[in-house]
């Protein structure tokens, strides 16, 4: 053998080397290319901006839904949604004229669903300086833009709740205030507070008291609740009902505590003159249009008023003092007492009441652990609602309406095209279906045209710029009819401040405007009746003018006949009298 032979022997088995080593690496990248849970697509560029897919990974055919013959060797006006054509082209011209790598994001509908994602592209060069392929990769978003918008939607519900909502890190240090706990302390921004430390909100006695053992049950238990005293900035002292959870991170370690607080002044001004009414006045609850009881720990009866006496079927409570409560009032069995011996609270409760014949009558029980005369009772107070209970049928038709709030809601795209509406909305617009409107557009659909005009030029401006707006509007129902209503439109937007959907809050106002009528009527007759017997007084004055005056006048002419009646008598006398001395 030669050693030409010997080389070219040499240069096959390196070639073939080569050849394996080269096959073994595209496996590797196709495996590679596979694998990996990004969106790749790889396009060859074809003349008269011309795009056909060569290849895509498994994660492309994954979140598009489509299979490898709908896409391989296609056209992309084939494979991508119409409404895409014109961008992504643009975006693959550009990256391919001015020789960079190009970014965008994208969202497009394929049969797999909606699809949000970051689309990058990457031009590939041929050694004669031709662009011949796009290398295109696609980071997934949609979970992310989902989630985000949950985000934004909770945020909106948080900002608009009438309690105070604060976010503390574990050092106590403020990170979220809700407008409500801003308002609530006596602040104007939530600026003024985040980085400040909780303990802004209480003075030295209620961190010492309250604060520090309520938020060591938190750290210990995950949760708590009870009455928490706060202080405005002004520094007065007010009770709250605080609500407090502890929050963790996906290691299950605390990170933050989330705190709801209620304001409870009012409530806490009515449980004391609640607790004074109870001390002193006992004759009053005797004769109440309600029923108390009061009974002692021992489940002995102690007292109870005329109204309990009469719906118990008797005369004399003195029968049933000292006697067992489960005997006389209550169906419940030796040792399950809801309350002392389960524990439950009791408060609006529907419960079981028993007459002295053992007729039993439905009742809604509140509960109260007072202190009476120095010794800890119940305190029950219930009212009889046998007239309020209905026949089973007539039951699961209420049940159908309490389910279903008397207040419609609804929210649309800033279009005015309705995304959802309750049950109550749809009914107030007259449709059967709370599903009909969706997609209509609200204004044009379910208002009159000087509605629909106003909603343009004044109230939609309005919830833009504003954030919300409240009034009357007349709605225009399917079958024509205009309907009062009252409402409060709200702006929901994006975490760059763009409105992305109004919702809003309709009231039937129809009785209420009925009744205004009715009132405005009455006073238009009463009025008229005040005009008119006006007039009839006038009238009747002027008569009593013209008799007065006749009295007068007459009272006058008498006086002055008298005067002359009179000198007549004088000089009568003084003719006499001259008579007599002639003679």
């Amino acid at each position: 053998m030669t050693l030409k032979d010997l080389n070219q022997e040499k240069d096959e088995e390196s070639l073939k080397k080569h050849k394996e080593e080269l096959e073994l690496n595209e496996k590797h990248l196709s495996l590679i290319y596979d694998s990996v849970s990004e969106v790749i697509f790889l396009l060859a560029v074809e003349p008269d901006d011309r795009f056909r897919f060569i290849s895509v990974n498994r994660a492309f055919l994954a979140v598009t839904g489509l299979n490898r013959e709908q896409v391989v060797s296609k056209r992309i006006e084939q494979v991508l949604p119409e409404t895409a054509h014109a961008l992504v082209i643009s975006k693959y011209k550009e990256a391919i004229t001015e020789n960079k790598t190009v970014f965008w994001e994208q969202t497009s509908t394929y049969p797999a669903g909606e699809l949000v994602g970051t689309v990058t592209v990457t031009p590939v060069w041929n050694a004669e300086g031709v662009c011949t392929y796009i290398v295109g990769t696609v980071h997934d978003l949609t979970e992310r833009k989902k989630a985000e918008e949950q985000i934004r939607f909770l945020s909106s519900v948080f900002e608009q709740s009438a309690d105070g909502m604060a976010i503390v890190n574990m050092e106590g240090n403020l990170l979220f205030v809700n407008d409500a706990w801003v308002s609530m302390h006596g602040y104007e921004k939530a600026e003024e507070l985040l980085g400040q430390n909780l303990s802004v909100f209480h003075n030295e006695d209620q961190l010492k008291n309250d604060v520090e053992a309520f938020n060591r049950k938190v750290k210990e238990k995950g949760h708590n609740n009870g009455e928490v005293g706060h202080i405005r900035r002004d520094s007065t002292i007010f009770p709250t009902q605080m609500t407090s959870t502890l929050l963790r991170d996906e290691n299950d370690n605390p990170i933050a505590i989330a705190g709801v607080a209620t304001d409870i002044t009012v409530r806490k001004k009515m449980d004391e003159t609640l607790r004074i009414a109870h001390e002193n006045n006992r004759t009053i609850l005797d004769k109440a249009p309600f029923d108390v009881v009061v009974i002692s720990r021992d489940r002995k009866i102690k007292w109870v008023n005329d109204t309990a006496l009469k719906m118990a079927g008797m005369e004399n409570g003195d029968i049933m003092f000292g006697k067992n409560c489960g005997e006389y009032l209550c169906p419940a069995q030796q040792n399950e007492c809801p309350i002392l011996d389960k524990g439950q609270q009791v408060d609006n409760s529907e419960r079981i009441f028993r007459r002295k014949d053992g007729k039993e009558m439905p009742i809604i029980k509140t509960v109260a652990e007072v202190n009476m005369d120095g010794e800890d009772v119940l305190l029950e107070t219930f009212v009889d609602i046998t007239e309020r209970k209905h026949p089973e049928e007539q039951l699961n038709m209420f049940k159908s309406f309490a389910e279903t709030s008397n207040q419609g809601m609804g929210w649309a795209d800033i279009d005015g095209n309705i995304v959802y509406t309750n049950s109550a909305l749809a009914k107030l617009f007259g449709e059967k279906d709370q599903k009909v409107p969706l997609g209509k557009n609200v204004a044009a659909t379910y208002y009159p045209e000087d509605e629909q005009q106003r909603l343009r030029e004044k109230v939609f401006p309005c919830v833009f710029k504003d954030g919300a707006w409240s009034g009357e509007l007349m709605i225009r129902q399917t079958s024509g009819k205009l309907i009062p209503t009252q409402n409060s439109l709200f702006c929901i937007r994006n975490e760059v401040s763009e409105p992305i959907f109004f919702a809003n809050i309709v009231m039937d106002i129809t009785e209420r405007k009925q009744a205004e009528e009715e009132i405005q009527k009455l006073n238009d007759e009463l009025e008229q009746r005040v005009i008119e017997r006006t007039a009839e007084l006038e009238e009747k004055n002027k008569d009593l003018e013209r008799m007065l005056k006749a009295f007068v006048g007459r009272e006058v002419r008498m006086a002055e006949l008298k005067e002359q009646i009179d000198e007549l008598e004088k000089d009568v006398e003084s003719g006499k009298k001259a008579g007599d001395m002639k003679t």
